[in-house]
């Protein structure tokens, strides 16, 4: 018996030359990867309005939701929103199981491609080829983004169904011909379950088209007459399903114009993370690496495999491979497209394989080689959901600190019927824990809101706060700590006092509220940091309200609580900001001004606070005559910021003074300029209008003797600037 026949001796396939041990292996590798990848808490808020749904549907007897009863802001019902059968399941599962019943659901979800993997590879007799459980990794690797305990992880599963059903009647051909009506019937329960199916639609619509390419250019892969006619008219019915929903032929409709790439529909899109681009965030949680390697091996398996590549496949792969870099939201849905018609394709490659069984060097290698490229992105994974999780997120389980879960309770307990204002975040969490008691100020679902959208996200990012406070007036806000600059604004607008704060948000209410005796102002667990960037925030608003020893114990627990390489940079980050606050606050300038100077990436109110340094110094160099040092200081404040008043001021003035004592260099712009410049954007308050004259008089000639420069008032909550302005 020759080296060949022995290896396959080993495998229950002819088609794996290698022992079953290495698929065993890679497959346990797949299986504690899937295990601790999504261990996680819930995600974001919409798991809370789609629970809240469905309890409102099955209370009322309808399965068509009034957006417009869960706000006491300006909303409209023109949107319709199909998700009525998952959101009474997840409200039903919770109300059974708890959040328990809720994470086992989301990894059922996420284990039907492995499921389906191995049913379909032990059909085609390549269960125990190693590549099959690569293949395998990479699925699950690049199915992050379908992970969230809400409708959209069942499109997950019905895209895995459809491309599951699709392949195994490739593989069948005739006999299969039943399965053909498993299209219809998924794409009817899809439709009432997410606005996903639309990707569902695309597919069949591309594999139908594919057959009749097939016709033409591959007539060796074509199906057989009688199978296509069932194809046919298991496409037609799944045509019609759309329609087969509560709200009948307009669903469709609407879908169709919020699909139109019109200026209305992107401005809607571009304020939700989900639809940027896939590759444009920092950190892409190993998405793009899978789906490098994914496209090498599907490109070997088309090459090697010239004869049997079919265009269905080829067109879906195409379509979804291109989707996955484009949108985010939309990565998973080529991940059982590329699974099914990689293990196709692995079921029928020879020339690749029988180029290995002839090189044994290779041949003994391939295995190991595939078992190292395994571990590396099993431990990768690994090493990123530990380190360096999704903003909120930890690896384990419970309510991600996007949920404002101790804030939500103290207003249940204390103002039971308040009018809440709150950012964006924070709503979905505040509707389940409190309506209909209370109503919200803005949620996830969005839509609703879609008339006054721009407004809101423009208050979200520190503009036209107080605006925005004035048209929409309410008794307290919750604002999460990711907008913090936001509460900075309202705190020093003096109509707004802090009440609470936790790990996720802030609690706002009117100055003349009374707030009650005996309750904590801080959450219990403040202190007790499961994600860094979360941490973060909450540092940096203890700091800014001068929570002092609140800022510390965060900051000890983070440098504590978080030891690993990758989460050094954000600590020394965390500690220059807090001394330099620290400092700052108590006049120590200089201490100060090192501190903000050595971190990156700096925040607009460090900056505004680096630049209040550079004047102070400045001013306390010119009053004791140094006027190089004084030069010094209030060029590197003009530098940070040209456009600020200030820094234009200080440095006319200087170089005014040094011009009148030497030759002016030029150095930096003519003094005069600077002035102009002053006059043309200064704003008209206090701090500013008794110095116009001076710069006025300085332009015409007027004016004689050494004036004092414009310093900032001394640093007090009162005196923030509001967050849209210039530091």
């Amino acid at each position: 018996m020759n080296n060949n026949s022995a290896q396959a001796d080993h495998s229950p396939s002819s088609l794996c030359p290698w022992h079953w041990g290495w698929s065993a292996a890679l497959a346990l590798i797949v299986l504690v990867t899937l295990a601790f990848r999504y261990a996680l808490p819930v995600r974001d808020g919409d798991l809370w309005f789609h629970m809240l749904y469905g309890k409102y549907f099955l209370e009322n007897g309808t399965l068509i939701a009034d957006h417009t009863i869960f706000s006491w802001t300006p909303t409209t019902n023109d949107t319709i929103y199909v998700t009525w059968l998952p959101d009474i399941f997840l409200y039903l599962l919770h109300k059974a199981a708890g959040l328990p019943g809720i994470f086992a659901f989301r990894y059922l979800c996420m284990l039907v491609p492995v499921v389906g993997c191995f049913l379909y590879a032990r059909k085609l007799k390549i269960a125990t080829h190693p590549l099959t459980w690569l293949l395998c990794l990479l699925a699950v690797l690049m199915s992050y983004t379908a992970a969230y305990e809400k409708p959209e992880i069942l499109s997950y599963v019905f895209m895995t169904l459809l491309a599951w059903n699709w392949w195994h009647i490739r593989s069948e051909d005739e006999k299969a011909w039943r399965n053909c009506y498993l299209f219809p019937a998924i794409m009817l329960v899809w439709v009432n379950t997410h606005g996903g199916f639309v990707f569902g639609a695309v597919f069949l619509m591309l594999i139908g088209l594919g057959e009749l390419l097939n016709t033409w250019l591959c007539p060796q892969n074509v199906l057989s007459p009688r199978l296509r006619k069932h194809l046919i008219v298991a496409l037609l019915l799944a045509a019609i399903t759309p329609i087969l929903t509560p709200y009948g032929y307009h669903y469709p409709e609407q879908l169709f114009y919020e699909l139109l790439p019109t200026p209305e529909n992107s401005n809607f899109n571009s304020k939700i993370a989900a639809y940027s681009s896939t590759f444009t965030f920092a950190n892409t949680f190993g998405l793009a690496m899978c789906a490098d390697l994914a496209i090498v091996i599907l490109l070997l398996l088309f090459l090697g495999n010239f004869k049997k590549a079919e265009w269905s496949s080829l067109l879906a792969n195409l379509f979804f491979a291109f989707l996955y870099t484009r949108f985010y939201r939309t990565t998973f849905y080529w991940v059982p497209i590329f699974l099914f018609s990689s293990l196709h394709l692995l079921s029928h490659e020879q020339v690749l394989f029988d180029r290995i069984r002839r090189k044994r060097i290779v041949h003994k290698t391939f295995p190991v080689m595939l078992l190292a490229i395994s571990l590396y992105l099993s431990g990768d994974a690994y090493y990123g959901a530990i380190t360096q999780p999704e903003k909120y997120l930890w690896m384990g389980f419970g309510i991600s600190d996007a949920n404002p879960v101790s804030e939500s309770q103290y207003i249940k307990k204390n103002f039971p019927k308040a009018r809440i204002g709150n950012t964006y975040d924070q709503g979905a969490y505040l509707l389940w824990e409190l309506w209909p008691e209370n109503t919200v100020f803005f949620d996830a679902r969005h839509f609703p809101y879609r008339n006054w959208s721009d407004a809101f996200f423009d208050f979200s990012h520190g503009r036209n706060v107080q605006e925005l406070v004035r048209k929409y007036p309410c008794d307290l806000w919750c604002i999460g700590l990711s907008y913090y600059p936001v509460a900075i604004t309202l705190l020093s607008s003096g109509e707004w006092k802090l009440a609470f704060y936790g790990r996720n948000a802030i609690v706002l209410v009117r100055r003349d509220f009374p707030l009650p005796q005996g309750t904590a102002r801080l959450s219990d667990d403040i202190a007790e940091p499961q994600n860094m960037a979360a941490a973060i925030d909450c540092l940096s608003f203890s700091c800014h309200i001068r929570d002092w020893r609140t800022a510390k114990a965060v900051l000890d627990a983070m440098t504590a609580g978080f030891p690993y390489p990758p989460n050094r940079k954000s600590i020394l980050w965390a500690t220059l900001l807090y001394n330099g606050m620290h400092a700052f606050y108590a006049g120590n300038y200089q201490t100060a001004m090192g501190q903000f100077e050595r971190m990156l990436d700096q925040p607009t109110s460090i900056r505004f606070m680096l630049t209040s340094c550079y004047h102070y110094l400045s001013s306390e160099a010119w009053r004791r005559q140094d006027d190089a040092v004084a030069l010094a200081y209030a060029r590197k404040a003009w530098e940070l910021v040209p456009e600020n008043p200030y820094s234009l001021y200080n440095m006319g003035v200087i170089l005014w003074q040094q011009e009148r004592s030497a030759p002016s260099t030029g150095t930096y712009g003519d003094w005069g300029k600077l002035f102009m410049e002053f006059l043309r954007t200064a704003p008209h308050d206090p701090d500013f209008d008794a110095f116009r004259p001076i710069a006025q008089a300085m332009l015409d000639g007027k004016q004689q003797g050494r004036l004092p420069l414009l310093i900032p008032p001394e640093p007090t909550l009162e005196r923030m600037k509001d967050s849209g302005s210039n530091p």
